[in-house]
């Protein structure tokens, strides 16, 4: 016969320990989502600006001004019209009529106290060039 005493389940501690490894993990998915979140609009960004027709006669300038409407459009506010020049460059492929877009600079944002998180964004893309 089996003794009644014996119990399965969650104890108290158990779940408490549960609940607080949750939140946890809930709060720091919370703190880094802003910064993942700008990342992605930053690559949709790019792509939205590699994809307009006749970006192939535009000049750097042109390119830096397509990029900083869509960033007004997906509520990117990191960049300025004076800045962007400093995290953008729009450069020549050797033997090649393409472009490079390149963005690169790095987003800092509050972890914990005084630890913050650093999320560092290098993206590329090509845009074409006359006659392709």
């Amino acid at each position: 016969m089996r003794s009644l005493k014996r119990q399965h389940g969650v104890t108290l501690s158990g779940l408490i320990m549960a609940a607080a490894l949750l939140f946890a993990v809930l709060l720091t998915g919370m703190k880094l989502f802003p910064l993942y979140n700008e990342m992605f609009k930053v690559k949709a960004a790019m792509k939205s600006v590699a994809g307009q027709p006749g970006i192939a006669s535009k000049s750097a300038l042109d390119v830096y001004k397509l990029l900083m409407r869509n960033f007004e459009v997906s509520d990117v506010e990191t960049f300025t019209d004076a800045s962007i020049k400093n995290y953008a460059k729009v450069q020549r492929i050797k033997n090649s009529p393409n472009r490079i877009l390149t963005m690169k600079y790095e987003k800092r944002g509050p972890l914990f106290g005084p630890l913050d998180v650093v999320l560092k964004i290098d993206e590329q893309i090509e845009l074409p060039g006359p006659g392709t």
